[in-house]
């Protein structure tokens, strides 16, 4: 964003005329009403100053600048100043509901409610396996649309959940028994008046009935008698007329017995609604205690917290006492796309924007807010984004500042040609009054005017599929992409000019396998996924067979891949599939054993070099390695581990593609927001507006009838409208927003394409007929048909052309390979040292450097008692190995039993060893051993190689310095450690 923004002023700083100006250069003139020279000269100060105030001139999205906000204020939250921002929540998720499940059978109440819950699953026919619905659960943790929710639940215990468990059971019984009752009721009232079930129109009622007082409460309510009750007869109209009367007369005792019936079970599915969302939703605080441990262990903060945290610890400080521990204040606010900002967001920024607002600074200027956002392109709802919230302040709903605000709108559409820009004029405001929500409807119909730019022309093409009985839907997409693209190549353009946009990544994955197989070169996230490179895989495969070496399928793609195109590939494989280690050590040199004595960063690199996987440069693997050090830095080493994080995220990492890669684009709608391109096909293009998997709905509820639970959560379906009027209001709001966010999608990908837009969608006769406005074909169909332009035998409509290219010679960018660099850990004439102080800058480096090893061993020990625990420490930490051990120790005991020396090592007495004393004239002396009993002191030093009289004197200053400190010396002994013991008094 800071190279666009310089690079747009460069530009303005440079523009000399009017032809050579760019169209944002023009249309600033206009808007500042500036001739050329003085907006060029305004380019340049302002340039100027940018560059000379660099650091003031801060570009970060809101979650950076929350980040700073918190690591601010971490002492007072009592986080570690230097926590890991987790960005994928999922890893901690699972590795959370791994350590609550890890308490079944420790904790008993836990266990209970996991249990039950299993055997709830067994019964309805599910897995019993309760880990896939703790983590679908747990994600309302780190979703901040249900923060407010969670708080009415925080304080709620196991107890608390298992007596409301019990308050919906017991009401559940109770409403299954009043649906027999009402039942029976109607057939006693049947039976009473001598009718019978011929007598109604096809049975319909009093089969009904039976159904239910027989138990089956599997009721549905949807039959066309059912619906009309109120108004039509119960009997056919061939009925004898007695029959007739009587049914009249017992028609209102019969609708208010089967309204009831209608009213109770609604009732009884809320609350088995409620119900099955309950167990998951009972353990969620105990997730969320799981979550915070495994945090506050790894020093780790989601970044999904920060927007709450700042909410309920840092917002209500004063804005003054922010600023200042952030260390800088700023003025002017600009905030981009903010269509997208979550409503945490938004009220955590609104106190330091007022601020700036409302307060002046020492000249006397008050700061700015610069909000800019499209609420037709808002289609992050799903992380927190809120649309409503951009309206509400553009329609002056709300203001949380004092001030007043203006408001603009862009008039003009500087990315796509002419053609293209009406087209999507037309097409939303044409379907806006399918919005069932006004300020929805209003909003595609007043933002749709956009007026087009110097670009003129440009091409619009919707193509229907017509899909004959046995077709593949899929094939048909993809020949349709490929007939496109072709038409697109003859028209001189490349490969790169185009991009396939598809809303469900399913799709991105099939375009991309059948492109491939077409040889069209293609970028797209499935194609840079590191799991699917073939060398990747051989590595995994080598980690996953060295863990459980009876891993078949394991053996079977190692031998796989090093077949190659080999005639014989199968014959080879059946022949060593179970005797593979063999095989790699004859074939290969390489010991697969190997593989657990070494990190998994080594034990790779080293099959990378044995296998000669990489001859240059290779950035899968590369990319492998990284990911490898970087779990074995952060999770730990060994190969479980390791592969226990990859089975989880094998998925989620991938390659930068190359920026000039001659290839077509294939990615979500969702990645493409923010971006455009010449030329964009939009394949799949008949989404269901109102797709939705596994949704959820909060409701209030009585306090005083659910335990003192304020909301439950349900699973959001269409029963839910006929639960009461409150979950009908809840349902419907659901559904207007699914609308809007299903429009927004459809604004984004039919607003990428600058020159070209072709859309690829099917021709659904069921549909047409229905006359169904639920899926993107149907206001496709829809806007043609009120175009008077829809004709059921025209499957291809064109507005506009798309002239051919006129390629521009690109300057072509040298692109340099990294080579890789193998470290050669394994070349026998490295070796690594292992004693600890020559790897660290330690205390006893400069004895181990002088080869001093005694020396230091004697600091360690203080009584002869020290012998055995300081070998044996000195062993385990690499400072002396197994064989020097008997050596050394009786070197040592020989000096600490020697005749002269043995009373200074009993126990008893104050030792001193390698203490440090500082003279008066500032001088630092560190004598071997000093023994203290009482008020005297004796020195000893230690002593190798050849006597020297310097040794005499060092003893001297020692004594000096002691008797300065007030102790009488009994004795100075030098100590010459060789081949024999010597000692010398001095």
């Amino acid at each position: 964003m800071k190279e666009r923004i310089l690079n747009s002023l460069h530009e303005f700083s440079t523009t000399d005329t009017i032809e050579g100006a760019s169209v944002l250069f023009l249309e600033l003139m206009s808007e500042l009403n500036l001739d050329i020279s003085k907006l060029r000269e305004k380019a340049k100060r302002t340039i100027k100053e940018i560059l000379h105030n660099y650091g003031f001139f801060d570009i970060s999205t809101i979650d950076k600048f929350t980040h700073r906000l918190i690591r601010t204020f971490a002492k007072d939250l009592k986080i570690v100043q230097n926590f890991e921002v987790v960005l994928d929540t999922d890893l901690l998720l699972s590795e959370a509901v791994d350590k609550l499940l890890e308490k079944v059978g420790r904790d008993k109440a836990m266990t209970k409610v996991l249990m039950d819950f299993a055997l709830e699953k067994i019964n309805d026919d599910k897995s019993w396996d309760v880990s896939f619905d703790l983590n679908k659960i747990g994600k309302l943790l780190f979703n901040e649309t249900n923060a407010e929710h969670l708080k009415l639940i925080k304080d709620k215990n196991l107890t608390d959940f298992e007596e409301l468990k019990k308050v919906i059971t017991k009401h559940i019984k109770e409403y299954k028994h009043e649906l027999v009752e009402n039942a029976s009721t109607a057939l006693r009232l049947i039976e009473a008046n001598g009718l019978v079930t011929a007598d109604f129109k096809s049975g319909f009622f009093p089969k009904f009935m039976i159904k239910i007082e027989s138990g089956d409460i599997g009721l549905d309510f949807s039959a066309g008698w059912k619906q009309n009750i109120e108004t039509e007869p119960l009997y056919a109209k061939s009925c004898p007329e007695d029959v007739k009367a009587m049914l009249d007369g017992l028609h209102p005792q019969f609708v208010i017995i089967f309204k009831k019936i209608e009213v109770v079970f609604h009732q009884m599915l809320f609350l088995i609604n409620i119900y099955k969302n309950l167990v998951p939703l009972t353990v969620l605080n105990a997730i969320q205690k799981e979550v915070r441990e495994i945090q506050e262990e790894k020093g780790q903060l989601s970044i999904s917290e920060f927007n709450t945290i700042i909410s309920n610890e840092i917002r209500n400080q004063p804005v003054p006492f922010i600023y200042e521990r952030l260390g800088e204040k700023y003025r002017h606010y600009f905030i981009d796309e903010f269509q997208d900002t979550s409503e945490l967001q938004w009220n955590n920024l609104v106190p330091l924007i007022g601020n700036a607002l409302e307060g002046e600074d020492n000249q006397g200027n008050t700061g700015s807010l610069f909000l800019v956002g499209d609420a037709k392109q808002a289609i992050y709802r799903w992380r927190g984004g809120k649309a409503e919230q951009f309206l509400s302040l553009i329609n002056e709903n709300t203001n949380p500042f004092v001030i007043p605000p203006k408001t603009y709108d862009l008039p003009s559409n500087y990315r796509s040609h002419e053609e293209i820009i009406k087209f999507n004029n037309d097409f939303f405001t044409i379907t806006s009054p399918l919005l069932n929500n006004q300020l929805y409807h209003d909003l595609f119909e007043k933002g749709n005017q956009q007026q087009a730019n110097k670009k003129k022309e440009g091409l619009v093409q919707l193509t229907f599929l017509e899909i004959e009985e046995d077709q593949d839907l899929n094939i048909l997409y993809c020949e349709e992409v490929l007939k496109t693209i072709q038409s697109i190549l003859q028209k001189s353009y490349s490969y790169n000019d185009i991009a396939i946009l598809v809303r469900d990544n399913k799709h991105g994955i099939v375009l991309a396998d059948f492109l491939s197989e077409k040889k069209v070169p293609i970028i797209s996230p499935d194609s840079l996924l590191i799991s699917n490179n073939k060398k990747v895989q051989f590595l995994i495969n080598l980690l996953l067979y060295n863990n459980h070496q009876d891993n078949l399928e394991a053996s079977y793609n190692i031998l796989y891949f090093l077949s190659g195109e080999q005639e014989n590939k199968h014959e080879l494989i059946s022949a060593h599939l179970k005797e593979l280690e063999e095989f790699l050590k004859e074939t290969y040199d390489f010991d697969i054993s190997v593989l657990n004595q070494k990190s998994v960063y080594d034990g790779l690199e080293l099959a990378i070099k044995q296998f000669h996987l990489i001859d240059d440069s290779n950035a899968y693997l590369t990319f492998l390695l990284d990911i490898v050090l970087e779990v074995e830095q952060k999770e730990g080493a060994g190969i479980h581990t390791f592969l226990s994080y990859w089975e989880k995220k094998k998925d989620k990492h991938s390659i930068t593609a190359p920026n000039n890669m001659n290839a077509i684009k294939i990615m979500s709608i969702h990645k493409s927001k923010g971006l455009e391109f010449p030329i964009v096909i939009f394949p799949f293009a008949n989404s269901n507006i109102y797709k939705e998997i596994d949704p959820k709905l909060w409701l209030k509820v009585d306090k005083s009838r659910y335990n003192e639970f304020e909301e439950v959560l349900i699973s959001k379906k269409k029963e839910v409208v006929d639960y009461n009027e409150s979950a009908a209001i809840a349902f419907d709001n659901e559904q207007h927003k699914l609308e809007l966010d299903a429009f927004n999608i459809l604004y984004v990908s039919l607003t990428r394409a600058e020159r070209a837009l072709y859309i690829i969608t099917q021709k659904d006769n069921a549909s047409i007929k229905s006359n169904r406005k639920t899926h993107y074909s149907d206001l496709f169909i829809h806007y043609l048909k009120e175009k008077n332009l829809w004709n059921d035998s025209n499957p291809i409509y064109t507005f506009g052309t798309l002239n051919p290219n006129n390629p521009i010679e690109r300057n072509s960018t040298i692109e340099k390979d990294i080579p890789y660099q193998y470290t050669n850990k394994e070349n026998p004439n490295f070796s690594i040292l292992t004693k600890a102080g020559l790897l660290w800058d330690t205390e006893q480096e400069a004895a181990l450097y002088k080869g001093n090893l005694i020396h230091h061993i004697m600091g360690l020990i203080e009584t002869k008692g020290d012998i055995d625990r300081v070998f044996f420490d000195l062993e385990q930490k690499g400072l002396i190995n197994k064989a020097e051990v008997d050596t050394l120790k009786t070197k040592i005991q020989k000096v600490i039993n020697h005749n002269d020396l043995k009373k200074y090592f009993q126990k008893g007495v104050v030792i001193k060893n390698e203490k440090e004393i500082i003279t008066g004239n500032g001088e630092i002396l560190r004598p071997d051993r000093i023994v203290i009993t009482g008020n005297s002191a004796t020195i000893i030093d230690y002593k190798t190689g050849k006597e020297n009289t310097a040794y005499i004197q060092q003893l001297h200053s020692y004594a000096d310095a002691l008797e300065t400190m007030g102790y009488e010396i009994e004795k100075k002994i030098i100590t010459y450690i060789n081949n024999d013991i010597k000692i010398e008094y001095v």
